[in-house]
C-alpha cells in the first residue's frame, strides 16, 4: 500500500496543479496529514515551555487570525492534490474512509482561541471586549484527551475525522481554508471519520483531491473555529462513480453504514441556507434513488430527518442533513 507524506501539502485547490501521485481508481493508500496552522501553534507552544519549564508551557499566548493568515498565507493545509486515473469532468469521485488515527499514537494535540475568529465573540459592533487569545498543550493517549480546565483535566473521547478535503474548482484556485459545493473544502464535519463514505463532483481531469486538517474531537459547530487539532494518517480508497451511478445530485454526498446525508458548505451563506440546501438534496437523494415522491420524502425528513452543524464561524458555515437507512425501506 503506498504512502503519502504530510510534506506534500498545500493551501489551495487548484485546477492548474501538479498532482503528488496519480492514483488508481479503487486503490487503497495512506495519506499523512499536517495539523491545520502547518506546527504554528505547537512551534508557539513549544516556546513557552522553553521559556517556562515549570508549568510545562501548558498555555501560552495565542494568535489573532490574521497573524495566522499573514505568517502562512492560508489555513487547513492539505495533503496532494492526487490525480485519480480515469475521473472525468461530470463524474464523481468516491472516498472511502477505512481509518483516521492521531500520529503519534500517544502525543500532544492543540486547541485555543484566535483573536477575529469565533462564533461567539466579534472585534467590531459589540460593547464587550474579545476574550484573549490563548493556546492551549492537549496530551492525548489511549482514545483519551485530557483537556485542561482549572487545574486539572477534563476527559474527552477521540473520534478523529478530516476537518478539509476537496477537488479542484473548474476555474480559478481556491485556497483551502474556504468552502464551495463545487469542491467541499474546510467544513468541519465530525462524521466525516472513519466509515464515511464521501462523494464530490470532478470538475476537471484527474479530479485533483486533497485531504487534511484532522481533528480529534470537536464540538458541533466549531464555535471557537478550533477543535482538538492533530497530524494523522488516514487509510482511504478512492473510486470514480458516474453521477447517476452514484445517485449525485447538486451537493457533496456523505453516507455511513447508518445512514445517508447531504452536506452543505456554504461560505458566506447563514446556517439557515446551508439546512435548507442540505435537505432538499437530501429530498432529491431520496426521490431519485429510493423511489420516494418528493412529498414522501418531505414528509419523511420532517419527522425523521437530522442536522449536524459542522462550524459556524463567520464567513464558514456548513450542515449535513441525513436519515437513517432503516427509514428508506417501508416495512
Amino acid at each position: 500500500m503506498r504512502r503519502f507524506p504530510r510534506t506534500a501539502t498545500t493551501l489551495f485547490f487548484d485546477p492548474e496543479a501538479e498532482p503528488v501521485a496519480e492514483v488508481a481508481d479503487g486503490e487503497r493508500v495512506v495519506v499523512e496529514t499536517a495539523d491545520s496552522l502547518c506546527g504554528l501553534a505547537k512551534a508557539r507552544l513549544a516556546e513557552r515551555r522553553a521559556a517556562r519549564p515549570a508549568d510545562g508551557g501548558a498555555a501560552s499566548g495565542g494568535l489573532h487570525i490574521d497573524q495566522v493568515l499573514e505568517r502562512l498565507g492560508g489555513a487547513c493545509p492539505v495533503t496532494g492534490p492526487f490525480h485519480l486515473a480515469g475521473a472525468r469532468p461530470g463524474d464523481v469521485v468516491e472516498v472511502e474512509l477505512h481509518r483516521v488515527d492521531p500520529v503519534p499514537a500517544a502525543g500532544e494535540a492543540w486547541t485555543g482561541v484566535f483573536g477575529g475568529f469565533g462564533a461567539l465573540q466579534h472585534e467590531g459592533f459589540t460593547l464587550e471586549q474579545p476574550l484573549a487569545p490563548e493556546l492551549r498543550r492537549v496530551p492525548y493517549r489511549d482514545g483519551v484527551a485530557a483537556f485542561p480546565y482549572r487545574g486539572g483535566t477534563v476527559a474527552l473521547p477521540l473520534r478523529p475525522f478530516l476537518g478539509t478535503v476537496g477537488v479542484a474548482p473548474r476555474r480559478e484556485r481556491r485556497l483551502s481554508f474556504s468552502q464551495s459545493p463545487e469542491y467541499l473544502g474546510d467544513v468541519d464535519q465530525p462524521a466525516l471519520g472513519a466509515g464515511a463514505t464521501l462523494r464530490l463532483p470532478v470538475n476537471v481531469p484527474g479530479a485533483l483531491i486533497a485531504f487534511g486538517d484532522a481533528h480529534g474531537a470537536q464540538g458541533d459547530g466549531e464555535i471557537t473555529g478550533v477543535a482538538i487539532e492533530i497530524e494523522a494518517e488516514v487509510e482511504l480508497t478512492m473510486r470514480v462513480r458516474g453521477r447517476e451511478e452514484a445517485g449525485f445530485v447538486a451537493l457533496p454526498q456523505l453516507d455511513t453504514a447508518g445512514s445517508i446525508g447531504s452536506l452543505a458548505g456554504l461560505h458566506g451563506s447563514d446556517l439557515t441556507a446551508c439546512a435548507r440546501a442540505a435537505y432538499t438534496d437530501l429530498v432529491e437523494r431520496l426521490h431519485r434513488g429510493h423511489g420516494f415522491t418528493r412529498a414522501d420524502a418531505y414528509q419523511l425528513l420532517g419527522q425523521a430527518g437530522r442536522l449536524r452543524v459542522g462550524n459556524m464561524i463567520d464567513p464558514f458555515y456548513s450542515v449535513l442533513a441525513t436519515v437513517e437507512r432503516r427509514f428508506l425501506e417501508p416495512a
